[in-house]
């Protein structure tokens, strides 16, 4: 049996697909560490390392980041975690080549792709319909989980709003972009014994005890 600490799980998921909320649940389930690339760019140019320093123009002209320093930041969060029961991956691998980059940082570790697989349709009523409170961030969503009283907070009865990037428009396109250049990532693990699917759009209470059961698995 390996070493907890050497456990690497993937999630994949489409826009929208709950990897965010998957990894959170996983996190107080196994006392894993989530790396989320955006957040992990972000702490790194608040703590103005050599490597935030690096990126901080890149992002700040809105370009993106290099696969180099991407894998050179994420290699170093997997080598350095202390007392770690192991990674979550949220948001990368982005591209096949980045997958095949974690391919060979981890050699050496357990590692598990799990593709939280949701409907195109299910993924713009749930990123359409969501409403943020203006004044405390309480989330609702018109479809799913509405506010008593439309566009009002049931909790401090602030304005609830949609964020620009929830509007169908762009949801369409953020939809284009993860088939043009995560698609590929699927078909490149799907070969893999280590790969597996969870059907994204039951409830996600049955998504997280599914997931739960194939990351327990490795323990």
């Amino acid at each position: 049996m390996q070493d907890a600490s050497s456990r690497v799980v993937v999630l994949l998921a489409p826009p929208g697909g709950g990897k965010g909320t998957q990894a959170k649940k996983l996190v107080e389930r196994f006392g894993m560490t989530h790396i989320s690339v955006g957040d992990v760019l972000r702490e790194e140019v608040r703590r103005e390392t050599e490597l935030g320093n690096r990126v901080k123009g890149i992002m700040e002209a809105g370009e993106l980041v290099s696969d180099e320093l991407v894998a050179e930041i994420i290699e170093s969060r997997l080598n350095n975690e202390e007392e770690s029961r192991g990674f979550i991956l949220d948001g990368y691998p982005r591209n096949v080549a980045q997958a095949r980059y974690l391919d060979a940082i981890t050699d050496r570790m357990q590692v598990r792709v799990v593709n939280i697989a949701v409907a195109e349709d299910q993924v713009v009523r749930r990123l359409s319909g969501r409403r943020f409170c203006r004044d405390c961030g309480r989330i609702y969503n018109i479809y799913f989980a509405p506010s008593e009283v439309p566009a009002v907070c049931d909790v401090c009865s602030g304005v609830l709003i949609q964020r620009g990037d929830d509007k169908e428009e762009v949801i369409s396109e953020r939809l284009r972009v993860y088939d043009e250049q995560t698609r590929p990532v699927l078909d490149y693990y799907r070969s893999s014994n280590d790969y597996f699917e969870v059907d994204g759009n039951w409830d996600p209470a049955d998504v997280h005890q599914e997931v739960a059961r194939i990351v327990g698995a490795m323990v």
